[in-house]
Parts: C-alpha cells; structure tokens; sequence
C-alpha cells in the first residue's frame, strides 16, 4: 500500500455517518486489539533504492478470543 493508498482510505472513512465526528483509529492485529494506538514514523527512504515509510505503532493490547 502507497502513502496515498492510506490516506485516501482514512479520507474516505475520516467521520462517522451518523454522527459526522472524526472516527478514532484502532488496530486489529492477530495478537490482538490495539484501541487508540501511538502512531510513529521511524523511518523515511529517500527513493534511491525504493521510497519507503516504516511506521512503529504502539499500545495497548486486548486479547481477542
């Protein structure tokens, strides 16, 4: 996924239907449920090799059953 493939997804998604308030971000994982995770950027390339992004997110986790 490109950086505009994200941002045009969260865009898309920013508020909620009913209500129009900005949606918080949560993450699924297969450890878990992260509600409300930090949100890094680490890492940036510079395109000579492949540009790329490395995010670090952090938080809680929930198990799910």
């Amino acid at each position: 996924m490109t950086t505009t493939e994200l941002i045009e997804l969260l865009k898309a998604n920013e508020f909620g239907g009913i209500t129009g308030k900005p949606r918080e971000i949560s993450i699924d994982t297969d450890m878990g449920f992260m509600p409300n995770p930090t949100i890094i950027v680490t890492s940036t390339g510079d395109g000579m090799l492949g540009a790329e992004i490395t995010l670090t997110i952090d938080g809680e986790i929930w198990e799910t059953i």
